[in-house]
């Protein structure tokens, strides 16, 4: 096994720790994270590649089970969901919602759990490198279009230390996934969660724009902006196949939903008026 570490200007303690171990170390600042996993890829020697994140940690038997995967499964790709820490914080639990049975697995793919040969990947072209997030997503829907089949499993699960713990930190992470909308479009516009977005975006401007004239309108737009949310965490808990524990639970789930809404929204338009 052959492992890289492609640092991409940590300012923590991560490059002293990582020289300590058998690493190979490649030092690769100020580039998008699709650039950062396209480099590690190109370096690496293995026929089967693993990506991994650096706030991510794995069981002892995982790479065996990625390598049997992709052993009896050649042309599949791979991937896993995020665990909860066990220090969790309220936010990162309200916003997983893992249920009796574990975590809910993701749509697709993401970039702290994907596991596939490494012939896949070059024919593929790998990630966007132009993309500020939202990378690992692309390139599933890629692969997919490509025939390849892609596989969520548990047997992949990570358990992910950096998730936002405080609800600054998580509006801005939304923010930051947010800029990504703008480069992937075509796909984003496909994805209702994206339109839950730009009606939201809509409603917000009416309620502005209306105010002055027919306040009756306008609270009824605003009503829109509160309500929109809700049905995000009403999809959540869907998803989860669980009931709410409790109504404090809902309320701040809910407030999870409006903070991400709001936040990827910022994150469209601060993208929109960065590229203009």
């Amino acid at each position: 096994m052959e492992l890289l570490i492609v640092d991409n200007g940590s300012t923590d303690n991560s490059l002293n720790i990582a020289q300590n171990s058998s690493a190979k170390i490649h030092v690769k600042p100020n580039i998008n994270v699709g650039a950062v996993r396209n480099y590690g890829a190109r370096n690496a020697e293995g026929e089967i590649l693993v990506f991994l994140d650096a706030d991510c940690s794995l069981d002892t038997t995982w790479i065996s089970r990625a390598v049997e995967l992709v052993s009896e499964q050649p042309n599949t790709v791979f991937g896993g969901g995020c665990l909860l820490p066990p220090n969790a914080q309220w936010v990162e639990t309200c916003w997983l919602l893992e249920n009796e049975e574990g975590n809910v697995l993701p749509r697709e793919l993401l970039g702290c759990s994907i596991v596939l040969p490494k012939a896949i990947f070059e024919f593929s072209g790998g990630f966007d490198e132009s993309l500020p997030s939202g990378e690992d997503s692309e390139f599933s829907s890629k692969l997919k279009e490509l025939s390849f089949q892609v596989t969520l499993t548990r047997d992949l699960n990570v358990v992910h230390w950096g998730n936002a713990k405080s609800l600054s930190d998580f509006f801005k992470r939304q923010t930051w996934h947010g800029m990504g909308y703008k480069k992937r479009m075509a796909e984003s516009t496909k994805d209702p969660v994206f339109l839950i977005i730009l009606l939201f975006l809509l409603l917000a401007t009416v309620t502005l724009l209306s105010l002055p004239f027919n306040r009756v309108f306008s609270y009824g737009a605003i009503s829109g902006c509160f309500f929109l949310p809700a049905i995000l965490t009403a999809k959540r808990y869907l998803r989860a196949k669980r009931k709410p524990d409790s109504l404090p639970e809902i309320f701040k789930c809910y407030i999870l939903d409006t903070l991400y809404v709001i936040g990827r929204a910022k994150g469209l338009i601060f993208s929109e008026a960065k590229r203009q």
